[in-house]
């Protein structure tokens, strides 16, 4: 569970605080963010996003090199048989100044706070170009304590590594050379990341004790939809629970058959529940020895008739709900899901209904950003958080329940939201296109002049 992040000179928030706790000793499982367009909605979303390539930088790296020059060349030709995380490689890739303030001299930080197990930690990182500064705060043994920091002074790195945690007196002097190898261009997370998928696991759990493994689990599990894509990179055990590398259709060992037969169950209650013309959802399935080949298809009442729809030709709302489908059900299975523009091309009313039938049977965390007002009436107002800007361009971040205002239901939180009670609502009410034309109009008769000119 993320119970904060905070952050200074990351893309357009110069310091902001994001409070995700809805009491002192809880913390909100669900989020939905609002603000005007070009607030920063998306940087929000991006915080974690960054948090996941931080971690994963070292790996990347390593993996990409390893892909042959052949297939990132032709990789447009050949997306569909590349496995996701091949396709995903080049998100992933790491670029510090990505996230950096444009023209700021000052480093980015960032702060995250989590609650893993009923315990609270933080993690924090300070970049420009590279890492100057890391260090992680959890549970050390029986007691809360740094697991590690490191900072760098000039040429020379300070390392201090918890005894409590790095167990092996000869491992821990080999992290010491990593660290002064590696560490600036990447985190130390990535690095110890990079140790457990490269080495033997047993050998690395042995000489590491399991809090700041926990810790890289967690990260690694959100699951973070952005613009670009989804971000999410988890081990091979949790994604046999319920993954399959693209939901809509692909390739899986004949053993995998109920994991797909889960899936389509899942999904047949859905959509079947969800729209009106869909009466089922099922996969049309090819076996050829022990692959199968499946392919996702909408059984459709049109005109009177069943009709069989694959999923590839669908709607946009409709393939955008399936792209989001495995991030939702990870909510509800305990993992912390991040979605940027969830309602983007779906009707207000499904997505209401969508969102209200999943929050309260969320068992980790949903973070959503969202312009689907209708939301504002139903949500209880330590769900809703306000992203405002002022007119030196400062981001604030809010919960409805931090501005002490009573809500009614004659006076509901998507009135006050209108009438600009709480920011994060465009502030021009009239935008003047007669005046856009004439502009379009004189521009037009410039260019005219010039050209009459030019043939005198």
């Amino acid at each position: 569970m993320i119970t904060y992040a905070n952050a200074k000179n990351f893309k357009s928030l110069r310091d902001i605080e994001f409070n995700l706790n809805k009491t002192k000793n809880k913390t909100n499982n669900f989020i939905a963010i609002y603000g005007e367009n070009g607030s920063g909605k998306t940087n929000i979303v991006e915080l974690f996003k960054f948090l996941q390539q931080l971690t994963m930088a070292r790996v990347t790296d390593v993996l990409i090199n390893k892909i042959p020059i052949e297939i990132s060349k032709r990789q447009e030709d050949i997306e569909e048989q590349l496995p996701r995380e091949i396709k995903q490689l080049s998100l992933l890739s790491m670029n510090y100044n990505e996230y950096r303030m444009i023209d700021e001299k000052e480093p980015t930080e960032i702060k995250y706070g989590f609650k893993i197990d009923d315990k609270d930690g933080f993690y924090y990182i300070k970049f420009n170009d590279e890492v100057i500064e890391e260090k992680l705060y959890f549970l050390a043994g029986k007691q809360n304590g740094y697991l590690f920091e490191i900072t760098k002074q000039g040429e020379k790195i300070n390392k201090s590594l918890n005894k409590n945690i790095f167990l092996n007196e000869q491992y821990n002097k080999k992290l010491m050379e990593i660290i002064d190898m590696y560490w600036g261009k990447y985190s130390f997370l990535s690095l110890v990341f990079f140790e457990i998928f490269e080495k033997n696991k047993d050998y690395v759990f042995n000489n590491i004790t399991e809090n700041i493994i926990k810790v890289i689990i967690q990260i690694m599990g959100m699951t973070v939809h952005v613009d670009k894509g989804t971000v999410r990179m988890i081990s091979d055990s949790l994604v046999k629970e319920r993954k399959l590398t693209n939901i809509e259709r692909g390739y899986i060992k004949k053993e995998q058959i109920d994991v797909l037969k889960r899936c389509e169950n899942v999904l047949n209650i859905f959509f079947t529940q969800g729209y009106a013309d869909i009466k089922e959802v099922k996969y049309n399935i090819i076996e050829k020895r022990d692959i199968i080949n499946y392919e996702l298809y909408f059984y459709k009442m049109i005109g009177g008739e069943i009709k069989s729809i694959p999923s590839k030709i669908e709607s946009a709302g409709t393939r955008r709900i399936l792209e989001q489908f495995n991030a939702l059900i990870g909510a509800l299975l305990g993992e912390t899901v991040i979605i940027d523009e969830i309602d983007n091309g779906i009707h207000d009313v499904l997505m209401k209904n969508i969102i209200m039938s999943i929050k309260d049977e969320i068992t980790g965390q949903l973070i959503i950003t969202t312009h689907n007002t209708l939301l504002l009436e139903v949500l209880p107002k330590e769900n809703i958080y306000i992203l405002s800007t002022d007119y030196n361009g400062n981001k604030i971040i809010n919960s409805l329940k931090d501005y002490g205002i009573k809500i009614q239901k004659n006076n509901n939180a998507r009135d006050l939201y209108f009438k600009g009670l709480f920011g994060g609502i465009p502030t021009t009410d009239y935008i003047d296109f007669e005046e856009i034309k004439y502009a379009l109009k004189d521009s037009k008769d410039n260019k005219k002049e010039d050209v009459d000119e030019n043939k005198s």
